[in-house]
Order: C-alpha cells, then structure tokens, then sequence
C-alpha cells in the first residue's frame, strides 16, 4: 500500500507521497483507497473520483483549474489534461464579510518571550544587523561601487541596472526603493554614489537621509574619475565602518520583529507545511507585538478570497483587488496573461499544476492575523503589530529587495525545488519541508521540516524549530546565505521606451 495525501474531505484529486506506478494502490492515512491507473511522480495529483470534461478540480476545498478531457479516478491529473482556474480575472464578484475577520488567540501570547537584542536607530526602529550600505544611483555608477564590494566583504554593495533615461513613473518607483533600502533599520550607516546627471542624484538621496543615519555621497564627475570616486569612497567606507564598531546591540522585544516573507522553487510541499509553518511564525510575531509583511501580488491570483478574508476592512480588502488589478492589466497591456508566466517550470515539474493551485498555497504564508494595510514598494508599515500586504513581484531578488525596501529586517523565504537566493540587507532564513530539497539542496537550507511532511513531527513542533532559529538569527548567529555571500539583486523597474 502506497501513501497519499488529501488536503480536505472535499478534494477531488489526490497528491502522492511516494511515486505511484499503474496498478498500486494509493491510501490516504488509514482511509480512503485509490488504485493508480498511470505513473505518478511525487507530489503530483491523481484523480480520487471521476472528473468529468469541464467539471472543476478541487484542491483545498478551492477550484484550482478544470479538467480538458474526461479524468477518470486513479488518472494523473496536471497541465496535460486540466487548465486554469484563473482565466481573464477581474476584480469584480467579490465580497467581503466584517464577520469572517477573526482577531488571533490569547494562546498564541509568550508568557517568558526570550530575548532579542538589536541596535536602536534614531527613528526608533531596531536593526539585527548594523550594516555599512554603499548604493550605486545609476549604472554608470557601479563599477566603484562594485568594486568596493569586492574589497570589503562586510561591506553591502547594491549596483543599479537603470537610473537614467527613465519614465517619472520608474523615476518614482527608484526614489522609493533605494530610500527603503537606505532606511532599513539594518542598515547602520549609506553612502550614495552616482555619476552626477542621472534621473536623481547621488546628492539628494544624501539630503532625504542625512538626519536619520550616518549617510555621505560621492559624484563621479565631481571627483573626475571613477578611480578617483573609489579612493573617496574607500575613506567614507572606513568612516563609517569605525563609527559603528562602536554600537553595541540593546535588548528588545518581539515589537522589533519586521518579519518579511517569501516563497521561491516552490512545490507541492511548499503549500501542504513550508508555507503553513511560516504562516504560524508569522502569527506569533503579530500576535505579540510584531509586524509581518506578505507580498509576491503575481502569485494571489486564485487565492484572492483568502486574503480578502482577512482583510481588517473593506477598504483594507478593495485595496488588495486594486493591486492584483494593476498587476494583471500591467499583463494586459502588451497582449499577455499572468497566468502565462506563473506557475513557472519548476514549480509545474514540482507538482503544482495552475497558478490558482499556487496561489492557495502562496497566501498561506500570512497566516490567520488580519491583513491591516495594503503597502507600496518603498512604503513602510506603519508602527503597529500587525500583517501587512506588499506590492511585491514574484521574481525572487526583486521580492525579498523590495520587501527589504519597506523595512523587513529578517527574511522567512521557503523552498520546495531549492533555492540559493539571498539579499543584501536582511537575513534571509531559508526552509523546506521537501524530501527532495533535503537530499539535493541541504547546503542552502537552514531550517529542514521535512519530518512535518512525512507525519513523523507536528506542525507545532516544526514552528517552534523554524521561531528559535528566527530568533537565533535576530541575535546575530548566520544564515546560510550571509556564510555563503548571498546577495542576489534585482530591480522592480520597467524598461522605459526612450
């Protein structure tokens, strides 16, 4: 007898634990039976009744696409026979119910909290790093930059790809972003570098930050060359480098918490525990005292009711339709479907078959809390325990930078095929609940919740694994992709037509 997994009673579709060949027989726990009619990969689905052409596959209690052809139960069930559920979405049908918000429970408050300890900035935010930050504003611009980064391996490097012959909307867009990234309470000290006549300059990102951190700026052709700006950027490095060695980190509590989160190379494991248990982290952050932010919009769509079910308002839940509504028209607008993008390959060969069936595992990473606010990129939360929803795309460096950009100062980023991916300004803990991923990609893994998958250890047990390591790199002990160098960037910037 071969092991399976059904989400909820209501499911039509079974997900393999174990790979299933014609003619074996599928249980779920000590219940339900199925005999395979085809081979089925791990973590991919088979059908647990008929499904009839056009009839709905059922997935979490949610539709999650509709079968192309008559599906007949033990049969695989994937891109080959059922397309999606999402298909020229629009942000009208949907409602929102006051009564379906319901506030997180007292149980979930720590009686003895254990300590945290960071630095306490000016404004009053609190870092777990205290970082020299040294921003290039425009591509002409990075090789300085660039190179100091090779110099000084403590030292965060960030290149611009853009900067300059740029639209007022990307124009908007950067200002935001780097000034997020500059005012990260992480970041202890920035230094701005740009060549003197790009879309904004070096000198007024210096002007917008100078009275909140130690902050300079460097002007290539101010200095006459790049070499040039390389030696004063090396003394401004060394500055500030010695002005904070002398900071020491104070105790806080959980409000000091800016939990941002993500998921990347997902797969079927990524929905069923990764996801989940990032969710149940993020509960006791709000719950006691803490803010979390959610973002990835390109993967909320066919998951969009559940947010809209923890929406503290109507306001707070028209909010999030109008940013998946941007989002799609952006789509749109050059003849194209995000649906067309998104799953993507990986996530298609790790068993995740429509972006809806994504999308319902995507939007388990906020957990429970109600969604306060809807935030920009560049936008900071504001300072109030709460979950928050990001603008944020889905392409990894881009996420978890732009999550970055609005304050997280520790990362909780899930991987079901693996992933390498870190940030430059935030730790980026990286778990996973897949077999595969434990077997193939362990280097890059901090946290392994693969004995939640398999049954053999509660989802209590494996949040309380993934918070103690939170905590442990709150206070300063490595994640893997700072040991490793992880520092992948990328831009949430169009490419303007000049």
């Amino acid at each position: 007898m071969k092991k399976a997994l059904k989400y909820t009673d209501s499911d039509n579709v079974f997900t393999a634990l174990e790979e299933l060949f014609p003619g074996d027989e599928a249980r779920v726990g000590s219940g339900e039976t199925v005999l395979v009619k085809e081979h089925i990969p791990v973590g991919h689905k088979f059908a647990c009744a008929d499904i009839p052409r056009n009839g709905p596959v059922y997935k979490f209690s949610h539709v999650i696409g509709y079968a192309e052809e008559n599906i007949v139960k033990g049969a695989y069930v994937h891109v080959h026979n059922v397309r999606d559920a999402v298909k020229k979405w629009t942000a009208e049908g949907h409602s929102f119910s006051s009564e379906a918000v319901k506030e997180l429970p007292d149980s979930l408050l720590i009686p003895n909290p254990p300590k945290l300890y960071g630095y306490r900035r000016k404004d009053g935010l609190v870092g777990f790093r205290n970082h020299v930050l040294v921003i290039s504003t425009v591509v002409c611009a990075n090789t300085p930059v660039e190179d100091i980064g090779r110099e000084y391996r403590d030292v965060i490097t960030i290149s611009n790809p853009t900067g300059c012959v740029i639209l007022p909307n990307d124009v908007a867009r950067l200002k935001a972003l780097l000034l997020g990234l500059a005012r990260n309470p992480n970041v202890g000290a920035v230094i701005f570098c740009g060549l003197g006549c790009e879309a904004v300059n070096a000198d007024w990102y210096y002007e917008q930050i100078k009275d909140e951190k130690p902050a300079a700026c460097v002007i290539i052709q101010n200095e006459g060359s790049c070499d040039a700006a390389y030696e004063k950027l090396n003394r401004l490095v060394l500055d500030m480098k010695g002005l904070l060695a002398g900071q020491k980190r104070e105790e806080v509590g959980f409000e000091a918490v800016r939990l941002g989160t993500k998921c990347g190379g997902s797969d079927w494991t990524t929905a069923a525990v990764a996801n989940p248990e990032i969710g149940a982290v993020s509960d006791i952050i709000v719950k006691n005292g803490g803010i979390s932010m959610q973002g990835e919009t390109t993967g909320w769509f066919g998951g969009e009711d559940f947010l809209l079910k923890h929406a503290r308002t109507a306001e707070v839940a028209q909010s999030i339709l109008n940013l998946m509504e941007e989002t799609y028209q952006k789509c749109e607008s050059v003849g194209r479907h995000v649906e067309e993008g998104n799953p993507t390959p990986g996530n298609i060969e790790g068993g995740i078959t429509t972006l809806a069936e994504k999308a319902l595992g995507n939007v388990k990473k906020g957990g429970n809390a109600p969604i306060e606010k809807t935030i920009r990129i560049g936008e900071y939360p504001p300072r109030r325990a709460g979950l928050y929803i990001a603008e944020n795309p889905g392409l990894d460096p881009i996420s978890l930078l732009c999550l970055t950009s609005s304050g997280a100062n520790i990362l909780l980023y899930s991987t079901g095929r693996g992933s390498p991916v870190g940030t430059p300004v935030a730790p980026s803990i990286k778990l996973t609940a897949s077999p595969t991923s434990k077997k193939l990609f362990s280097a890059h893994i901090d946290v392994e919740l693969t004995d939640v998958t398999m049954g053999d250890e509660t989802m209590e047990s494996g949040a309380d694994r993934l918070l103690k390591k939170l905590i442990d790199v709150c206070n300063g002990e490595l994640c893997i992709a700072e040991i490793k160098g992880n520092r992948e960037v990328a831009f949430p910037l169009a490419v303007s037509p000049l």
